[in-house]
């Protein structure tokens, strides 16, 4: 197994087994070969079944502890790292192609639908699934599912109270692997209401020596929110300025980023990650603490109060610049509705890309993805998680002290009265500053007012345009064989912005 199993003393009183490995068996032996859903926390592993020839693969129920296999006539490989498998090919002569429609992704999405990687004969186990390995043969199978059929039984109040005792349980659970080691706890905190929650209820639950860190354009709210609610706590806290976009090419960040991830994420989605990460002695640290998909999970993905079953397969990409391209990509699956094909891709598959980073040095945890947390909220009816309704409702009710500081997404207090412009909703002390800087620069991204603004980087800094573009010109050279990707390259990279050059870099770099 790696990773790091929540729930392991639990499991082994409740299997009355004196270790972990006695634990493993005895729960294969009694629950079958998804024996591992019962376990929590970031994790995948292997069983080899000596008796039976028999091997069980699997992933986590997020998917964020990544498994790569590749199937053959006469050999399965699989590996945590696209790179394993790509060196065992190389060094016994056996073909393998590019993924167009895996770039494709890339330059729309910023990361990879269901099991695709930039290899097509390469893919990735998707989360919540396992393989298994015996005399009939390879086969993939499905332990975890995303079940947001509304449910309709609870009131309000029931609502809000089952949040806080499974979300009280969630932190209680990760914050205590820390102790089980004797470590301190790391914990991320923004001007965001996620990584507050986790905060904020780990406080409530009396966890002390914790350092909590933040990174972000300076003077940004990001870091103003985060230095007070520290401060109000009484913890230490440690803050890393992204100012001038450094952290898109220190020691050549695209390639760094690229040997991570594979090109399987726009490398600036967590370049800044990586830049902290890079500089952080992790050696008295236990998990990395997060709020991650809160806002999701407990608000949601979808772009109505209700489950909308036709959606546009653009949903949540980073970029539409090359939108038309979408029609090549044929997905593997229906999916029942919007939130569910977003969790799964934009969710699991690109957020949870993140992890990565952090996983070179220790494993990250958010109580928002405790397994019975995230079933309860998915059942929440969407019209209540739809605008953070019941999301307000269970700050305001159970953490009311959290309230009192403002929420970066809005510039203001959940709290502020907010008017309807345009069918968005915003608060009455932001709509001035909102008007302006949309009238002058268009998007926050080309403004300091933002976490990471890069436009406005890639603008002020010559040292950042000129590593962009010797990257560019470097990679267009590899590229040549592809010439309808590569004229489609060149014009998103001229005429799109920051993200989009990012992206176009991201391929380049792992092509």
């Amino acid at each position: 197994t790696e990773g790091v199993i929540l729930k392991r003393k639990e499991l082994e009183k409740l299997y009355g087994k004196s270790n972990f490995a006695e634990t493993v068996i005895a729960m294969y032996q009694q629950k079958g070969e998804d024996f591992f859903k019962e376990f929590r926390g970031p994790f995948s592993g292997l069983l080899y079944d000596k008796v039976n020839d028999k091997w069980i693969i699997y992933t986590n129920h997020y998917g964020d502890k990544h498994i790569f296999y590749y199937v053959g006539d006469d050999v399965f490989l699989f590996g945590s790292e696209v790179t394993y498998l790509i060196s065992y090919l190389k060094n016994n002569g056996i073909s393998y192609n590019f993924n167009l429609e895996a770039a494709y992704m890339l330059l729309t999405y910023g990361y990879m639908l269901e099991d695709n990687t930039l290899i097509k004969e390469i893919k990735k186990l998707p989360a919540g699934h396992y393989v298994v390995i015996d005399k009939s043969g390879f086969r993939i199978k499905t332990y975890f599912e995303i079940d947001n059929e509304p449910d309709y039984s609870l009131k309000e109040d029931e609502i809000i109270q089952e949040l806080d005792s499974l979300f009280r349980k969630a932190v209680r659970l990760e914050f205590d692997k820390d102790r089980e080691y004797g470590y301190r706890h790391l914990v991320s905190l923004s001007g965001g209401l996620d990584s507050r929650m986790t905060v904020w209820v780990a406080h409530e639950e009396g966890y002390d020596d914790i350092l909590i860190y933040t990174f972000s354009q300076s003077d940004y709210l990001d870091e103003k929110i985060a230095k007070k609610i520290a401060e109000h706590l009484g913890y230490e806290f440690l803050f890393k300025s992204l100012d001038n976009g450094v952290c898109l090419m220190i020691n050549d960040m695209v390639r760094r980023q690229v040997e991570i991830n594979f090109g399987n994420c726009l490398y600036s989605a967590n370049a800044h990650g990586k830049s902290f990460a890079d500089i952080v002695n992790f050696n008295t640290f236990g998990l990395v603490h997060t709020g991650q998909l809160g806002d999701v999970i407990v608000g949601t993905y979808s772009s109505k109060p209700y489950h909308e079953k036709n959606f546009e397969i653009s949903a949540g990409a980073y970029s539409t610049f090359l939108k038309d391209k979408l029609r090549i990509i044929k997905l593997n699956r229906e999916y029942k509705n919007e939130e569910e094909f977003k969790m799964l891709n934009r969710g699991f598959n690109g957020m949870l890309q993140g992890n990565l980073t952090f996983q070179e040095y220790t494993e990250v945890v958010s109580p928002f993805l405790d397994v019975d947390f995230f079933r309860f909220s998915m059942k929440i009816p969407v019209e209540l998680r739809f605008g953070h309704k019941i999301y307000f409702k269970w700050i305001l009710k159970k953490h009311p002290k959290a309230a009192n500081y403002k929420w970066e997404k809005i510039g203001s207090k959940i709290t502020t009265p907010q008017l309807s412009i345009f069918g968005r909703k915003v608060p009455i002390t932001q709509i001035i500053p909102k008007i302006a800087r949309k009238v002058i620069h268009k998007s926050s991204l080309n403004t300091k007012h933002h976490m990471n603004p890069l436009d406005y980087w890639y603008r002020k800094n010559p040292k950042l345009r000129e590593y962009f573009e010797k990257k560019f010109q470097e990679g267009k050279i590899i590229l040549s064989g592809e010439k309808e990707l590569l004229k489609d390259i060149e014009r998103m990279y001229s005429e799109g912005g920051v993200i989009e050059k990012t992206q176009v870099l991201t391929l380049l770099e792992a092509y």
